[in-house]
Protein backbone atom coordinates (compact mmCIF):
# COMPACT_ATOMS: atom_id res chain seq x y z
CA UNK A 1 0.00 0.00 0.00
CA UNK A 2 2.60 2.54 1.12
CA UNK A 3 4.52 1.95 -2.83
CA UNK A 4 1.23 3.15 -4.21
CA UNK A 5 1.03 6.01 -2.08
CA UNK A 6 4.51 6.63 -3.04
CA UNK A 7 3.81 6.48 -6.73
CA UNK A 8 1.03 9.21 -6.50
CA UNK A 9 2.62 11.75 -4.25
CA UNK A 10 5.89 11.62 -6.10
CA UNK A 11 7.80 14.50 -7.27
CA UNK A 12 8.71 13.05 -10.42
CA UNK A 13 7.08 14.01 -13.86
CA UNK A 14 4.98 11.03 -15.32
CA UNK A 15 5.24 11.01 -19.16
CA UNK A 16 1.85 9.47 -20.65
CA UNK A 17 1.93 7.02 -23.22
CA UNK A 18 2.10 8.08 -26.63
CA UNK A 19 -0.15 5.99 -29.17
CA UNK A 20 1.75 4.74 -31.84
CA UNK A 21 0.53 5.72 -34.99
CA UNK A 22 -0.03 2.87 -37.34
CA UNK A 23 2.15 2.95 -40.97
CA UNK A 24 0.08 0.95 -43.30
CA UNK A 25 2.54 1.17 -46.05
CA UNK A 26 5.31 -0.80 -43.94
CA UNK A 27 3.71 -4.23 -44.38
CA UNK A 28 2.28 -3.75 -48.05
CA UNK A 29 5.20 -2.89 -49.23
CA UNK A 30 7.53 -5.45 -47.85
CA UNK A 31 4.37 -8.22 -48.77
CA UNK A 32 4.71 -6.77 -52.09
CA UNK A 33 8.33 -7.31 -52.25
CA UNK A 34 7.78 -10.77 -50.66
CA UNK A 35 5.66 -11.68 -53.84
CA UNK A 36 8.12 -10.48 -56.25
CA UNK A 37 10.49 -12.66 -54.54
CA UNK A 38 8.35 -15.37 -54.44
CA UNK A 39 7.53 -15.28 -58.28
CA UNK A 40 11.25 -15.32 -58.78
CA UNK A 41 11.78 -18.20 -57.42
CA UNK A 42 8.44 -20.25 -58.55
CA UNK A 43 9.93 -19.25 -61.98
CA UNK A 44 13.40 -20.18 -61.30
CA UNK A 45 12.04 -23.82 -59.70
CA UNK A 46 9.97 -23.96 -63.37
CA UNK A 47 13.38 -23.20 -65.11
CA UNK A 48 14.72 -26.31 -63.28
CA UNK A 49 11.61 -28.51 -64.17
CA UNK A 50 11.86 -27.69 -67.78
CA UNK A 51 15.57 -28.38 -67.73
CA UNK A 52 15.06 -31.74 -65.77
CA UNK A 53 12.03 -32.26 -68.51
CA UNK A 54 14.29 -31.41 -71.33
CA UNK A 55 17.57 -33.18 -70.31
CA UNK A 56 17.81 -35.58 -73.69
CA UNK A 57 17.74 -32.58 -76.01
CA UNK A 58 19.71 -30.49 -73.56
CA UNK A 59 22.73 -33.30 -73.25
CA UNK A 60 22.78 -33.49 -77.32
CA UNK A 61 23.94 -29.65 -77.19
CA UNK A 62 26.33 -30.15 -73.61
CA UNK A 63 29.72 -31.57 -74.63
CA UNK A 64 30.34 -34.92 -72.93
CA UNK A 65 31.93 -33.97 -69.11
CA UNK A 66 28.86 -31.35 -68.75
CA UNK A 67 26.76 -33.90 -69.56
CA UNK A 68 27.65 -35.84 -67.57
CA UNK A 69 27.38 -33.27 -64.55
CA UNK A 70 24.73 -33.05 -65.59
CA UNK A 71 23.08 -36.38 -65.64
CA UNK A 72 24.84 -37.21 -62.45
CA UNK A 73 22.94 -34.40 -60.34
CA UNK A 74 19.71 -35.83 -61.56
CA UNK A 75 20.72 -39.05 -60.67
CA UNK A 76 21.82 -38.16 -56.88
CA UNK A 77 18.21 -36.37 -56.33
CA UNK A 78 19.90 -32.76 -55.64
CA UNK A 79 17.93 -31.47 -58.62
CA UNK A 80 14.48 -32.60 -57.29
CA UNK A 81 15.22 -31.76 -53.91
CA UNK A 82 16.58 -28.68 -55.21
CA UNK A 83 13.33 -28.24 -57.01
CA UNK A 84 10.66 -28.85 -54.45
CA UNK A 85 12.38 -26.99 -51.60
CA UNK A 86 12.53 -23.88 -54.01
CA UNK A 87 8.57 -24.60 -54.84
CA UNK A 88 8.14 -24.86 -51.52
CA UNK A 89 9.57 -21.48 -50.17
CA UNK A 90 8.21 -19.56 -52.90
CA UNK A 91 4.58 -20.89 -52.06
CA UNK A 92 5.50 -20.03 -48.19
CA UNK A 93 6.78 -16.49 -49.51
CA UNK A 94 3.51 -16.04 -51.95
CA UNK A 95 1.54 -16.73 -48.79
CA UNK A 96 3.48 -14.78 -46.09
CA UNK A 97 3.29 -11.83 -48.39
CA UNK A 98 -0.04 -11.96 -48.94
CA UNK A 99 -1.01 -12.05 -45.48
CA UNK A 100 1.16 -8.90 -45.06
CA UNK A 101 -0.38 -7.09 -47.89
CA UNK A 102 -3.70 -7.74 -45.38
CA UNK A 103 -1.68 -6.93 -42.57
CA UNK A 104 -1.76 -10.37 -40.67
CA UNK A 105 0.46 -11.00 -37.78
CA UNK A 106 1.43 -14.14 -38.76
CA UNK A 107 2.72 -13.16 -42.41
CA UNK A 108 5.76 -12.33 -40.86
CA UNK A 109 6.55 -15.43 -39.51
CA UNK A 110 5.43 -17.69 -42.49
CA UNK A 111 7.22 -15.15 -44.72
CA UNK A 112 10.47 -15.29 -42.43
CA UNK A 113 10.09 -19.11 -42.94
CA UNK A 114 10.05 -19.12 -46.61
CA UNK A 115 13.18 -17.51 -46.31
CA UNK A 116 15.06 -18.98 -44.24
CA UNK A 117 14.33 -22.52 -46.05
CA UNK A 118 15.17 -20.87 -49.01
CA UNK A 119 18.45 -20.20 -47.85
CA UNK A 120 18.39 -23.66 -45.81
CA UNK A 121 17.56 -25.16 -49.07
CA UNK A 122 20.82 -23.19 -50.81
CA UNK A 123 23.14 -23.98 -47.98
CA UNK A 124 21.73 -27.87 -48.26
CA UNK A 125 22.52 -28.06 -51.98
CA UNK A 126 26.22 -26.03 -52.07
CA UNK A 127 26.76 -29.01 -49.27
CA UNK A 128 25.93 -31.99 -51.49
CA UNK A 129 27.34 -30.38 -54.51
CA UNK A 130 30.98 -30.33 -52.81
CA UNK A 131 30.12 -34.09 -51.92
CA UNK A 132 29.52 -34.79 -55.16
CA UNK A 133 32.28 -33.14 -56.48
CA UNK A 134 34.58 -34.95 -53.63
CA UNK A 135 32.61 -38.41 -54.28
CA UNK A 136 33.35 -37.87 -58.01
CA UNK A 137 36.33 -37.12 -59.87
CA UNK A 138 33.96 -36.52 -63.37
CA UNK A 139 32.18 -33.77 -61.60
CA UNK A 140 33.73 -29.84 -60.90
CA UNK A 141 33.12 -27.91 -58.75
CA UNK A 142 33.51 -24.47 -57.56
CA UNK A 143 31.76 -21.23 -55.78
CA UNK A 144 30.38 -18.69 -58.57
CA UNK A 145 29.10 -15.27 -58.04
CA UNK A 146 25.44 -17.36 -58.42
CA UNK A 147 25.95 -18.48 -54.44
CA UNK A 148 26.28 -15.03 -53.14
CA UNK A 149 23.63 -13.63 -55.48
CA UNK A 150 21.16 -16.64 -54.15
CA UNK A 151 22.43 -16.26 -50.45
CA UNK A 152 21.77 -12.22 -50.92
CA UNK A 153 18.55 -12.60 -51.60
CA UNK A 154 17.72 -15.42 -49.26
CA UNK A 155 19.14 -13.14 -46.34
CA UNK A 156 16.37 -10.33 -47.55
CA UNK A 157 13.65 -12.78 -47.72
CA UNK A 158 14.31 -14.00 -44.21
CA UNK A 159 15.09 -10.33 -43.05
CA UNK A 160 12.53 -7.75 -44.87
CA UNK A 161 9.78 -9.29 -42.42
CA UNK A 162 11.22 -9.04 -39.40
CA UNK A 163 11.94 -5.43 -40.26
CA UNK A 164 8.20 -5.38 -39.72
CA UNK A 165 8.38 -6.33 -35.85
CA UNK A 166 11.51 -4.46 -35.35
CA UNK A 167 9.92 -0.73 -36.51
CA UNK A 168 6.70 0.10 -33.91
CA UNK A 169 4.65 2.10 -36.64
CA UNK A 170 5.08 -1.71 -38.75
CA UNK A 171 4.05 -3.62 -36.03
CA UNK A 172 1.29 -1.31 -34.95
CA UNK A 173 -0.34 -1.31 -38.36
CA UNK A 174 -0.45 -5.54 -38.19
CA UNK A 175 -3.63 -7.05 -37.01
CA UNK A 176 -5.33 -5.89 -33.55
CA UNK A 177 -6.46 -9.35 -32.71
CA UNK A 178 -2.60 -10.20 -32.23
CA UNK A 179 -1.89 -7.04 -30.23
CA UNK A 180 -4.90 -7.80 -27.88
CA UNK A 181 -4.06 -10.83 -27.08
CA UNK A 182 -0.51 -9.93 -26.37
CA UNK A 183 -1.58 -6.81 -24.36
CA UNK A 184 -3.96 -9.23 -22.59
CA UNK A 185 -1.20 -11.26 -21.40
CA UNK A 186 1.04 -8.35 -20.34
Amino acid sequence: MAEILDDVFSDEPLMPAIPIKPNNTIPVTIGIIEIIGAILLFLFSLSMIFSLMMFDSLADQMNASDATQFEFIIESGQLHFNIFMFLFSSIMLFVGGVMLIKKHYRGVHISAGGGALFGLTLIIGEIWMILLAKNNDEIQYSFGPSIAINGLCAILCFLFPLIILMLPQGKAALSLKKQLIIEEEE
